[in-house]
């Protein structure tokens, strides 16, 4: 891989968000990966067992994840006259779970995000004296 300065001149970032990459320049190979687990609940209640994770309840994390097929013969070639990357401004709202922002050239990159969330909302007009959960 050719190697190259990357040159920015002013980045902002509101938020980089978990097992998420910035880059600024080449790389061989970047691999991010996230698995997470979150429960929303409008009342502050913890059971007893909610600490006991089992994957097999939740087969989004046992589920392999889909790659692509290897490149097959295609052949390039390239010539860069000022190997330098020029960038002036960057502004960014978010990357998030398991993304990537690149400034550079990678041989490989791989992400893999894999999210459960549940939420245990009681509706505002509920007339339940329980929890609703």
């Amino acid at each position: 891989m050719l190697k190259r300065l990357s040159h920015i001149r002013q980045i902002k970032f509101n938020s980089l968000g978990i097992a998420s990459v910035f880059q600024a320049g080449d790389t061989n190979e970047i691999d991010m990966k996230i698995k997470v687990l979150a429960v929303q609940r409008s009342l502050s209640t913890f059971y007893e067992n909610e600490g006991s994770f089992k994957r097999k309840d939740y087969p989004i994390f046992e589920q392999h994840a889909v790659k692509l097929l290897p490149e097959t013969g295609v052949q390039t070639a390239f010539c860069h006259e000022v190997p330098v990357i020029h960038v002036r401004n960057i502004k960014i709202q978010g990357v998030s779970s398991s993304s990537v922002f690149h400034a550079g050239s990678a041989s490989v990159v791989r992400g893999d995000a894999r999210i459960k969330h549940i939420r245990q909302i009681i509706p505002p007009n509920s007339q339940s004296s329980g929890t609703g959960i």
